[in-house]
C-alpha cells in the first residue's frame, strides 16, 4: 500500500490515484454525499470505498486531480487544508445521540477534537496513521476498535485509553479534548512515524493527570464491537436509525446518491458512516424502515438478513492493486449476492476474509475462512480460523474460485 493518502495527497495505485476523505465523526449531509458521488464519477472511476475506519476513498483519479477534488470538497465544508488533511482520524459511534443505551452523546467531543487538531501547530509532525476512537457507551462498542487512543463515555466522565491499551485515565467531559490532544502532541514529538504505543507511560500519565479534571483510573472491562444492521430503535419512539449494509465496503456513485436521496426523503437529511461496512440513515419513521431496506436491495446493497449472518471483508484486489492478481472485492460481492439465495446462508454467524496477497489488507483478526492470493500465481489458498499474519497451512486450494465453492467450504467448517 502506498503512503497514507488524503484529498490533496493522492496515492498512486494500479487503477489510478486514490484519495482518502476523512470524515471526522462520520456524518455527511445529503448534499455533501451527492458532491462526493458526483466528483468520484466526474474525476475518477466512480468507485467509492467505505473503509474500516469509516472514511471514504475515491478511486481511479488522475494523479494531478488532488487540487480540483479538494476545491470541490472544501466548498461544501469537507476536508482540511495543509497537513491536517491526512491527520484527522477520528472514529465516532454512528449511533451517537441516537442510542437510548449510550452513556453520553459524544458528538460535541468529536467536533471539538477535530477543530483542535486542524488548528494545532504540531499536526504536521503526527503520523497520518495516528487514530482516535470515540465511544459514547452505546451497544456498538466502537471503543473496542484498535486505535492509538480511545475515549469511552463512563458515568464519571470519559475513560481515555492509549498505547497498548493497558493504561487509562478518566477525564471530566470538559477536559477530554485536552487529554486527547496531550497524547497526540506527545506522540508527535517522538517523530513522524511514532504511535501512542511508543510513549513513555509514566511520563504521559503524569502529564495527563496534571491537567484539570483528569485523574488515573482502572480500566473498565473491555467490550467488543457489535455490528448493527437494519432498523435500530432510537431515543424517539416512532423513529429508527436504518443501517444499510454496504457489500464489502464498496459503493458506486449511483448507490451513494441513492442514499443521499433516501436521507432527505425518509430521514433527517444526514448519513453516518459505520466502520462495519454500513451507512446509517437517522430519523426514519419506523413504519417506513422495511420499505427503505427493500429499496436498498434493489440498487445493490446487501440484504440485512445476509449481513447479520455472513461478514465478508475484502482488500481492494485486482485491478486496483499492483500486488494483486485476484479481484477480491468482486468475488466478495458475488459471495454475498449468492448467499442471499434461499438455503445458502451458513447455519451460524461466519466471517470470510479475502486478501489478494499475503499482506492481509482489510482486516487483522481471525476469520472462519481466510483466502489468500499470491502476486506470482492465480487462485487462492484457503485457511480455517486464521488471521492474515498467523495463517497456518492451507486446508484447500481454489485455482478457479467461485462463490458456491466458498460457501460449501464455509458450511463444512468444524
Amino acid at each position: 500500500m502506498a503512503e497514507c493518502p488524503g484529498v490533496l495527497h493522492l496515492a498512486a495505485m494500479a487503477d489510478g490515484g486514490l484519495a482518502r476523505l476523512r470524515v471526522p465523526g462520520g456524518s455527511l449531509s445529503a448534499t455533501q454525499a451527492r458532491v462526493i458521488a458526483e466528483a468520484a464519477a466526474r474525476m475518477g472511476s466512480g468507485v467509492i470505498d467505505l473503509t474500516n475506519r469509516a472514511n471514504l476513498q475515491i478511486r481511479g483519479l488522475s494523479l494531478d486531480a488532488g487540487p480540483r477534488l479538494a476545491a470541490a470538497l472544501f466548498e461544501i465544508g469537507l476536508g482540511a487544508d495543509g497537513p491536517a488533511d491526512r491527520r484527522r482520524n477520528i472514529l465516532l459511534d454512528p449511533f451517537s445521540g441516537l442510542d437510548p443505551a449510550e452513556v453520553r452523546d459524544c458528538r460535541p467531543l468529536a467536533q471539538a477534537l477535530d477543530r483542535a487538531l486542524t488548528q494545532a501547530g504540531w499536526i504536521g509532525a503526527l503520523s497520518p496513521k495516528f487514530s482516535f476512537a470515540i465511544d459514547g457507551g452505546s451497544e456498538a462498542g466502537i471503543g473496542a476498535i484498535a486505535s492509538d487512543v480511545s475515549a469511552t463515555a463512563v458515568p464519571e466522565g470519559v475513560e481515555v485509553v492509549f498505547g497498548t491499551g493497558a493504561f487509562a485515565v478518566t477525564a471530566a467531559p470538559e477536559a477530554a479534548v485536552s487529554a486527547l490532544l496531550t497524547i497526540a502532541d506527545s506522540t508527535a514529538r517522538l517523530g513522524p512515524d511514532a504511535r501512542a504505543r511508543d510513549l513513555q507511560v509514566t511520563a504521559t500519565v503524569d502529564a495527563l493527570c496534571a491537567l484539570p479534571g483528569v485523574r488515573t483510573a482502572p480500566i473498565a472491562q473491555r467490550r467488543s464491537m457489535s455490528a448493527r444492521y437494519g432498523a435500530i430503535p432510537t431515543r424517539i419512539a416512532d423513529e429508527a436509525a436504518v443501517a444499510v449494509p454496504v457489500p464489502v465496503g464498496r459503493l458506486d456513485a449511483p448507490m451513494l446518491i441513492w442514499l443521499a436521496d433516501q436521507a432527505e426523503a425518509e430521514g433527517d437529511g444526514t448519513l453516518r458512516l459505520a466502520p462495519w461496512s454500513a451507512v446509517v440513515l437517522p430519523g426514519v419513521a419506523r413504519d417506513r424502515a422495511a420499505a427503505l431496506l427493500a429499496g436498498s436491495e434493489a440498487v445493490g446493497f446487501t440484504p440485512v438478513a445476509v449481513a447479520e449472518r455472513l461478514s465478508v471483508v475484502a482488500c481492494a484486489g485486482a485491478p486496483a492493486c499492483e500486488r494483486a492478481r485476484e479481484p477480491a472485492k468482486a468475488l466478495g460481492a458475488a459471495l454475498l449476492a449468492l448467499a442471499a439465495e434461499p438455503g445458502r446462508l451458513p447455519a451460524s454467524l461466519a466471517q470470510v476474509h479475502l486478501s489478494a496477497c499475503a499482506k492481509g489488507c482489510a482486516g487483522s483478526s481471525a476469520s472462519d475462512l481466510l483466502l489468500l492470493g499470491a502476486s506470482g500465481r492465480s487462485g487462492w489458498s484457503v485457511h480455517r480460523g486464521a488471521s492474515p499474519r498467523a495463517a497456518q497451512a492451507a486446508c484447500a486450494r481454489l485455482d478457479d474460485p467461485n462463490p458456491a465453492e466458498i460457501l460449501r467450504l464455509l458450511a463444512a467448517r468444524g
